[in-house]
């Protein structure tokens, strides 16, 4: 978007490879299939905080479970994340995502350090090392052997569901990483998150395994029962539970307001031919679609239906994803060779482009 100076859209990936097709009939596809992959993926990840979200409430406030709250949550997270997009990126969005990290740091903290914090580093290294030794393995599993079911509602629907976010999550990226080199781009996207995440199942996890090991609970029975319900159960266990739940509740809210903001700029940039500041009507438009497409999937299924739409809506994606890889090779090999000038080629990049 800024070095190549073109347009935030996932088509104009593709000028290596497509070259003048990139920006007729065969890019206008591939950015209609990232619209439907970026749509479904928000509508899901909206669909699933609102049953998470329902559940806390009524932990908290002892409202009633079902269809219609879900959809009342719906709407009111609806309006908070267009509102936040309609802002832009250094208003709504910016502060929504540092309230968000500010609430997840306290609750890290709380549990890391109430609960039984040896046994939860300990397991956060060998976890480390488990992962690290059978990523290969776990990359490569199929159905050979049976688990058909399992696939099916976890591993394929998590890999379809992080798919859909995919374009989303670069565009957006990209639009806010003016200045940076791949290597730091690298390290603070994939890198630091990754970590923070691994630290994040480790504690929350592992303070659920070892109440259940070692304390007589049985929070693996009641999140079989209702997968919804482990969080708060775990948190159950701690000093101050309903003020812990309360801050989950807060968490979800914003955790979903802050996704869906950037993904309604995003969707925003992709039908405004890569803009990289959408008008307000537009934004307003897409979180409105957003939505009412949440409710439409819950009320036809619940979580069943978030599952199955977007392993479907991102099947297309897939083949996208590598044009992507493909055509940004063939843009590196274009580059001039830096060895000697990194300093040059970063400041280069640094410099306001036309757009901007």
């Amino acid at each position: 978007m800024y070095r190549k100076q073109r347009p935030g859209l996932v088509s104009a990936l593709f000028r290596p490879l497509l070259g003048r097709h990139a920006d007729g009939p065969a890019g206008k596809a591939i950015d209609v299939f990232t619209v439907f992959a970026t749509l479904f993926g928000t509508t899901t990840s909206l669909g699933l905080g609102a049953l998470q979200i329902d559940n806390g409430l009524n932990r908290i406030l002892g409202t009633p479970t079902g269809a219609t709250t879900q959809v009342v949550i719906v709407v009111v997270v609806t309006v908070l994340f267009s509102l936040s997009a309609a802002s832009g990126v250094k208003r709504g969005i910016r502060y929504t995502s540092e309230i968000n990290l500010s609430v997840a740091s306290v609750l890290f903290v709380f549990v890391l350090f109430l609960g039984p914090t040896a046994f939860l580093v300990s397991l956060f290294l060998e976890s480390l090392g488990q992962y690290g030794g059978e990523f290969l393995l776990m990359s490569l599993r199929g159905p050979a052997f049976g688990d058909t079911d399992w696939l099916q509602m976890w591993t394929y629907f998590m890999m379809a569901w992080w798919v859909s976010w995919g374009a989303f999550v670069g565009v957006f990226l990209a639009r806010i990483s003016r200045g940076r080199t791949i290597r730091q781009f690298i390290l603070v996207v994939l890198g630091m998150p990754s970590l923070a995440f691994f630290a994040w199942f480790s504690v929350f996890g592992g303070a659920a395994i070892d109440l259940d090991l070692n304390h007589g609970t049985d929070i693996a029975g009641a999140t079989a029962a209702d997968l919804n319900s482990a969080f708060f159960v775990t948190l159950a266990e701690f000093p101050l539970p309903m003020v812990t739940a309360t801050l989950v509740v807060i968490l979800a809210v914003l955790f979903f307001v802050s996704g869906a903001d950037a993904n309604t700029y995003v969707l925003g940039m992709l039908t405004t031919h890569g803009s990289i500041r959408p008008r307000t009507p537009i934004l307003l438009l897409w979180g409105a679609v957003t939505g009412a497409l949440a409710i439409i999937l819950l009320l036809s299924g619940g979580l069943n239906a978030l599952q199955q739409t977007v392993i479907v809506a991102s099947a297309p994606f897939l083949v996208v994803i590598v044009g992507v890889v493909v055509s940004f090779l063939r843009d590196l090999r274009t580059e001039p060779d830096t060895s000697s000038s990194g300093h040059h080629v970063a400041t280069q990049a640094e410099e306001p482009s036309p757009a901007g």
